[in-house]
C-alpha cells in the first residue's frame, strides 16, 4: 500500500508535469505585439511576450503576471521599443528573434540547436536542445532585476531603468559585481568609482546570489558567504513574490509582493547607508540639480539658485544655467554676478571636482577666494578649510548631518544685467520704435500676400506661416544670435574661405563680441535636409552646451529666414591634416602623443559626459583644429544626426569619409558610438606615423615592405615584429617606444571589423595612458590574408 503522503506528491508531480508540458513553446511560435497573448509559466506566474508601455510601444519582457500591478523583471530591447504588430518568434532553425513592424530584425539568440522553449515559474525564459538541456536564459542577460534563484556573477551588471515605470530604457546607474570580488554601485556614466561597496574585494569567485528557499541576499566567495544582506523576509516565502532592483534612484532594494492579499511592493531590505542619505547616490538630481531629503527617506530634486530644469516632469534630469557667463571675459567684473550662500550644503563632485583649498578661513575669506577666482565656480566651507569647486556641479546637495558645521557657495549671473543693458540701449535709441513698425508693416503685407497666394492657388499645398520659431530657452540663454547681415560684414562679404566640407563652407572674419574684437569662423550651413532644418536649433542648442578643452567652442548662431550659420572661435594653427601632411618639418613625437590624447578626451566627452550623447560620424584630421598652442579641438561635432539615450542603436544613412568610415556603415547594420571608435583608430595612426591613411603616391615612391594603405601597412609590420624598423629613423619614438607600441596597439583595437570588439572610449583612453593592459588585438591573431 503506497503511504498517502507519497500519493499525493506523486499525483502532484504528475499534474506540474503535465502542465509544464502544455507549456513548452515548440519552433515555429510567435507572439504580435498588441494581441495580448503571452507565453505563460506553468503555474501562471510569470509571463514572456510583448511587455504595453505608456507610449503605445512594446517591449520583449518577463513580468509578473498574476498580481495588478505587472511588474516587469526583464526585457530584451530596453532601448529599442517594438511598435504595434512586431513580432518574438522562435524560428524552426532555433533562432529567437524579435522582427520590428518595419522588417528589421533583433536576434535575441542566434543558435541553430534550439528544439523547445519554456518560461519557468521562477521567472527564468530558457532555450532548451534536444538533451532539455538549457543552452539560453534570461538570467544570463539580466536587466535592472534579479528573481528567486538568479546568480550574478563576476563581470556581470544590472542597469536602473531611466525613469521609473515611465521610461524602461538604460539608466544612469549601475551595480556591477567586479572581478575584483567587489560589488559595486556607480554612476557609470560618470567618473565615479562607486557610493556603495560589498567591501569582498581581494575575494575570488564571487557571485551575488538571491537564494530561492530563505530569499536572503548574500554574496558568496564560492562556498562561503561573505555578506548576508538580507536579515528578515516576510514567510511563509512562498506566498510572496520576491524581487532584488537597482532603481531609478541608484538603490538597490529588495521587495516583496503577497501573492493572495498584496496591493504593492514592499521594500524589505537596502542598504543603510542609502535609506538613511538617499542623496549620496552620486549625481541622483544630474548635473547642477540640488538634492534634499527632509525625511532622509525620499528623494526632492531642485536647481541650483540661477538654474533652471531641463524637464519639469522629470526633475532628475538636471538643470541649465538661466545665464552663461565666463567669468574670465576681458570685460567682466564682480559686479555681474552675486554670491548665493547655502547652509549645511556641499558639492562633493570627487577628486577632480577640488581647485585648490585654503586653511584656515571663515566665510568671508571663502567667499573672497571664489570672487577673486574667475575659474572657481563655486566652494565649500568645511570647518576651517574652504574647498574651491569648478565646472560643471555635479551631486550637489544637502550635508549630513555628522557634517552640519558646513556652508556652500555659488556664483550666480545677475539675470538682470542684460535686460538693463538692452532697456537703456532703447531708451537712447529712438529708431527702434521705427525699426519695430517697418518690421509689423512687414509682417502683416507678408500675411497679405499669404492670403491672395493662398486664394489664387487652392489646390496647391496649404501655406504655413514661417513666422519665426522661439528658441528653445537654452538656446537664447547660452548663446549669441547674429544677424545674416552682421556675419556677412564681418567676413568681408563671405569672401574671406577658409575651406570647405561636408556640412558648408567656413569663412574667417572678424566680430565684436561684448566690446572686444574676436577672431572667428563662420560656417555656412549649406543643402540641409527638411528634418535639418526642424532641427537646427535642436542641434544649436546641445552643440552650445557642449563645453569641453577638445571641443571647438561655439560662440553663436544665425537662424534669420533660409540662412544658417555657426560662428565658432577661430583656430590659428589650422587643420591636422596640414598639421600632419603639411611641407614643413614633421611634427615631434611629444606634440604628436599630445594631441591624440586631446581628441581622445573630447569624444570621451561626446560619448560619455555631456548631458546629451553626440556621434560625431565623421572623425577625420580635417575636423581637428589646432589653437594657438597646438590644443587639438574637434570640430563639427552635433552637426551630424544626435542621438539620444534611447537611440544611440540606429540604421541610417551613410555619413563619413570613405578610409575613415566603419565597416557597419556599409553594411546598413546598426550603427552606434564604435563607428567614431574605429574613425579615431585609424586617425591615431595617420597623427603617430605622419602619414595619410591611403598613400596613392606610395605605388611609385613606396619602400620595400610599404603598402598604400596605412592600416594595412601597421598591421603587417606587427604580424612580422617589424614596428620597431619601420621607426627606426624617428629617434624621439625609439626613446619612447614602449608608448609608441602602446598607442599602435591601441589604434588596432579600434579598427576592429566588428564592433562589439572595439573598445569604448573610455577604455580607449585608459589604453592610450597605459592604466589598463592593452592586450592583443584580434586581428594581429587573424589569418593574414
Amino acid at each position: 500500500m503506497v503511504p498517502f503522503g507519497i500519493f499525493v506528491w506523486s499525483l502532484l508531480f504528475v499534474l506540474s508535469s503535465a502542465q509544464m508540458t502544455t507549456n513548452t513553446i515548440t519552433l515555429g511560435s510567435s507572439i504580435t505585439a498588441g494581441t495580448n497573448s503571452s507565453w505563460l509559466s506553468p503555474f501562471g506566474d510569470f509571463a514572456f511576450g510583448f511587455y504595453p508601455l505608456l507610449s503605445g510601444l512594446f517591449l520583449v519582457g518577463i513580468w509578473f503576471d498574476k498580481i495588478p500591478e505587472r511588474t516587469l523583471a526583464w526585457s530584451a530591447n530596453r532601448d529599442d521599443p517594438a511598435k504595434i504588430g512586431s513580432t518574438i518568434h522562435l524560428r524552426p532553425n532555433g533562432q529567437l528573434v524579435l522582427t520590428h513592424s518595419n522588417g528589421t530584425e533583433y536576434l535575441v539568440y542566434n543558435g541553430t540547436s534550439t528544439i523547445s522553449a519554456l518560461m519557468q515559474d521562477d521567472g527564468n525564459f530558457v532555450l532548451l536542445d534536444s538533451s532539455s538541456k538549457i543552452i539560453w536564459q534570461s538570467f544570463d542577460f539580466p536587466t535592472d532585476t534579479i528573481l528567486l534563484g538568479q546568480v550574478l556573477v563576476m563581470g556581470q551588471k544590472l542597469y536602473s531603468n531611466a525613469n521609473g515605470t515611465v521610461d524602461y530604457s538604460t539608466g544612469r546607474y549601475m551595480l556591477e559585481v567586479q572581478m575584483d570580488g567587489n560589488v559595486v554601485m556607480s554612476a557609470y556614466r560618470f567618473a565615479d568609482p562607486g557610493y556603495w561597496f560589498s567591501l569582498t574585494a581581494g575575494n575570488q569567485n564571487v557571485s551575488l546570489i538571491f537564494n530561492q528557499s530563505t530569499a536572503l541576499l548574500y554574496v558568496v566567495n564560492r562556498t562561503s558567504i561573505i555578506p548576508t544582506m538580507t536579515q528578515k523576509v516576510p514567510t511563509p516565502i512562498e506566498d510572496y513574490y520576491h524581487r532584488v532592483t537597482i532603481n531609478d534612484y541608484g538603490n538597490l532594494q529588495q521587495l516583496v509582493y503577497h501573492k493572495e492579499n498584496g496591493n504593492k511592493w514592499t521594500v524589505v531590505w537596502e542598504p543603510d547607508f542609502i535609506a538613511a542619505q538617499p542623496c549620496t547616490v552620486y549625481n541622483i538630481c544630474g548635473v547642477y540639480g540640488f538634492c534634499t531629503s527632509p525625511d532622509n527617506k525620499t528623494v526632492n530634486c531642485d536647481c541650483l539658485p540661477g538654474y533652471s530644469p531641463w524637464d519639469p516632469n522629470v526633475p532628475s534630469k538636471g538643470c541649465y544655467p538661466n545665464v552663461v557667463m565666463d567669468f574670465c571675459a576681458p570685460n567682466s567684473s564682480t559686479s555681474d554676478f552675486t554670491i548665493e550662500v547655502i547652509d549645511n550644503a556641499d558639492f562633493p563632485n570627487g577628486e577632480f571636482a577640488d581647485m585648490a583649498r585654503t586653511a584656515p578661513a571663515d566665510v568671508d575669506q571663502c567667499k573672497s577666494e571664489i570672487t577673486a577666482d574667475c575659474f572657481a565656480m563655486a566652494a565649500v566651507l568645511v570647518e576651517s578649510v574652504c574647498y574651491k569647486k569648478r565646472m560643471p556641479l555635479l551631486n550637489a546637495r544637502i550635508s549630513f548631518p555628522s557634517t552640519s558645521n558646513i556652508v556652500a557657495f555659488l556664483k550666480v549671473p545677475k539675470v538682470n544685467n542684460t535686460n538693463e543693458i538692452q532697456d537703456n540701449n532703447r531708451r537712447k535709441s529712438p529708431s527702434r520704435a521705427v525699426l519695430l513698425a517697418g518690421l509689423l508693416l512687414c509682417s502683416i503685407m507678408a500675411l497679405l500676400f499669404a492670403a491672395i497666394a493662398i486664394y489664387h492657388h487652392p489646390l496647391a499645398q496649404p501655406f504655413i506661416c514661417n513666422k519665426q520659431v522661439p528658441s528653445p530657452k537654452p538656446v537664447e540663454i547660452n548663446l549669441k544670435a547674429f544677424s545674416y547681415q552682421e556675419l556677412r560684414q564681418a567676413t568681408n562679404g563671405f569672401r574671406n574661405k577658409l575651406g570647405k566640407g561636408a556640412f558648408g563652407t567656413v569663412y574667417s572674419g572678424m566680430l565684436n563680441i561684448e566690446g572686444k574684437e574676436v577672431e572667428i569662423a563662420v560656417k555656412q550651413l549649406e543643402k540641409i535636409i527638411e528634418q535639418g532644418e526642424k532641427e537646427f536649433l535642436t542641434e544649436v542648442q546641445v552643440i552650445g552646451l557642449t563645453h569641453h578643452r577638445n571641443l571647438v567652442r561655439l560662440l553663436g548662431f544665425c537662424n534669420e529666414q533660409n540662412h544658417r550659420l555657426l560662428v565658432y572661435e577661430l583656430m590659428m594653427n589650422g587643420t591636422l591634416s596640414n598639421f600632419l601632411f603639411g611641407e614643413e618639418t614633421k611634427p615631434s613625437w611629444d606634440k604628436r602623443a599630445e594631441i591624440v590624447l586631446g581628441i581622445a578626451r573630447g569624444l570621451l566627452y561626446l560619448h560619455e559626459e555631456c548631458e546629451t550623447q553626440i556621434i560625431h560620424c565623421d572623425i577625420k584630421p580635417q575636423n581637428v583644429l589646432l589653437d594657438n598652442n597646438y590644443t587639438a579641438k574637434i570640430a563639427d561635432f552635433g552637426l551630424a544626426k544626435l542621438l539620444m539615450k534611447d537611440q544611440t542603436r540606429t540604421s541610417t544613412n551613410v555619413r563619413g569619409t570613405m578610409g575613415y568610415m566603419a565597416p557597419e556603415w556599409l553594411k546598413n547594420a546598426p550603427v552606434t558610438t564604435k563607428v567614431d571608435v574605429y574613425s579615431f583608430g585609424v586617425m591615431l595612426l595617420e597623427t603617430i606615423f605622419c602619414r595619410r591613411h591611403l598613400e596613392l603616391h606610395q605605388v611609385d615612391e613606396a619602400r620595400e615592405g610599404d603598402d598604400m594603405i596605412l592600416t594595412d601597412w601597421v598591421l603587417c609590420s606587427v604580424r612580422t615584429d617589424n614596428l620597431k624598423a619601420i621607426v627606426s629613423h624617428d629617434p624621439d619614438v625609439l626613446q619612447d617606444f614602449n608608448r609608441f607600441e602602446r598607442m599602435v596597439m591601441a589604434g588596432l583595437w579600434c579598427i576592429c571589423p566588428n564592433p562589439t570588439l572595439r573598445p569604448s572610449l573610455k577604455k580607449v583612453m585608459q589604453m592610450l595612458e597605459g592604466t589598463i593592459e592593452v592586450g592583443t588585438p584580434p586581428l594581429i591573431d587573424a589569418q593574414m590574408f
